[in-house]
């Protein structure tokens, strides 16, 4: 399958012809969303169900991509059209160097909070089709401008969160962008994929995330446009059999994450708004309210005397943003202070809390699976009418009858969220033991092993909390 992949990679229409059709896709759900706005309040707010743009972006393509990322790689940077845009109008445009407020970083986490506290959180864009079309229409907008004033692929590197995030959980990928052989690549006379000239071509190009093939090791940054291997195959000036250097090839599962590369800070503030967008998401499990049911007889906002309004907003907004989890990061990081392992929180952030990244995936994994099923049964009616405001109608006055799920499904969905849990566990400790290797901890290494369960006890804690809030 890699052999085929890589075959297709290096021929002049692919995967371009892919990128121009996702382009086209996104045009269509933008159309749709933007036109699906019924005057009906009632029915303005129950459309996230059938419209065909709000079910696509936020519980099928969001979704699979995730996965897709787990297993392959970022397999969707090779077919993103925001790629293509950026880079086309990075071609014509100012290409001004970028600034050190872009090169640090910091960028992406705060353009991600601002999504997730802003759009997601507070103006509910995932359950408002109009508002996930505008927010489509920013993405391509940022791009557009990206393009126009930095140079060479600037949004995909240092703007879009979405790479940010296939870059991390592409760290227990089986697939990754490599290099045939080091040394023939770093003896290469031409370099025609690091090659100014060839910069701002769409397709036979050299990389516009300034990597050096030769260089990379993990699934970070390459967003798989094959610019590098179709360079240099075309445009070498010596003739060489073991050329084109450059394929995706088998990495072996979590071989990036087991490197123990250290994050940097702000990539764990990603982490961080990460995880407080999870502990959102997984409320709507039927566990967590029976749960929280179990626990609370009223929510904390009654007993508080928090009345309902913008106040009570702005306190929810805090909690789940601020305090939540800090209280899911600081609490392992406690436990292992107590412990007397000497560890500062630079340290703990940068080259620890990766330990924490299989646990996150196996939350995300069955999130997923819950995502995508809860939507099964209004397929059908979503691909006869897309915008979907007649099967709402018809389902709010009972013309359409959607099929339920059976009961005994939310035991399947716990089932995954175990399993993939359990299974984000037991790697995680594999990395815990590998970290223990590297930093000559012997003795006292039992709460390292601990600090992940006190993870993930304290993030369902903080999802109870925030679900009877």
């Amino acid at each position: 399958m890699l052999k085929s992949i890589n075959i297709l990679l290096a021929k002049t229409w692919f995967p371009i012809s892919l990128k121009i059709l996702t382009f086209l896709a996104f045009w269509v759900l933008i159309y749709i969303g933007r036109s699906a706005r019924p005057e009906h309040p009632v029915l303005a707010a129950q459309l996230y169900r059938t419209n065909l743009t709000n079910v696509f972006v936020w519980d099928t393509w969001w979704p699979l991509i995730i996965l897709s990322a787990v297993i392959f790689g970022r397999i969707w940077c090779m077919v993103c059209p925001v790629e293509m845009v950026t880079s086309f109008f990075a071609k014509i445009g100012l290409k001004n160097e970028r600034p050190q407020w872009l090169l640090s970083g910091w960028v992406i986490p705060l353009f991600y909070a601002v999504i997730v506290i802003v759009g997601v959180t507070i103006l509910e864009i995932d359950f408002k089709p109009h508002y996930t079309a505008w927010y489509l229409l920013i993405i391509f907008g940022i791009s557009v401008l990206a393009g126009l004033v930095f140079e060479k692929n600037t949004f995909c590197r240092y703007i879009c969160p979405v790479g940010y995030l296939l870059g991390l959980f592409s760290k227990l990928a089986v697939w990754g962008w490599r290099v045939k052989s080091k040394p023939l690549c770093k003896a290469c006379i031409d370099k025609s994929c690091i090659n100014h000239k060839y910069n701002y071509q769409l397709n036979y190009k050299s990389c516009g995330v300034d990597l050096i093939p030769a260089d990379v090791d993990d699934n970070n940054h390459c967003i798989l446009c094959a610019g590098c291997l179709k360079t240099c195959k075309t445009y070498k000036t010596v003739s060489n059999t073991a050329r084109p250097n450059p394929a995706l090839t088998n990495i072996g599962f979590a071989s990036d994450l087991m490197q123990l590369k250290p994050l940097h800070i702000a990539e764990w503030v990603f982490l961080y708004f990460l995880s407080a967008h999870l502990i959102d998401e997984i409320t709507e499990f039927k566990l967590i309210t029976t749960l929280r049911d179990s626990f609370f007889t009223q929510s904390i906002s009654t007993y508080f005397n928090i009345k309902e309004g913008l106040g009570r907003d702005l306190i929810a907004t805090g909690l789940l943003f601020f305090f939540l989890p800090l209280f899911v990061w600081g609490l392992p990081y406690l436990v292992i202070s107590l412990s007397g392992i000497k560890i500062r929180l630079a340290g703990y952030l940068k080259n620890f809390s990766p330990a924490f990244l299989p646990v996150i995936i196996g939350l995300f994994i069955g999130l997923i699976a819950w995502e995508v099923s809860v939507r099964v049964p209004y397929y059908k009616f979503i691909v006869a009418d897309p915008p979907g405001i007649a099967t709402i109608q018809g389902i709010l006055t009972r013309q359409i009858l959607v099929a339920k799920l059976p009961d005994w499904s939310d035991w399947i969905f716990l089932s995954i969220l175990g399993i993939s849990l359990i299974a984000g566990i037991m790697l995680s400790f594999k990395v815990i033991k590998k970290f223990t290797i590297k930093h000559m901890i012997i003795k006292n290494t039992a709460p390292l092993y601990v600090s992940v369960l006190v993870f993930v006890l304290t993030f369902f804690t903080a999802v109870i909390l925030y679900h009877s809030f």
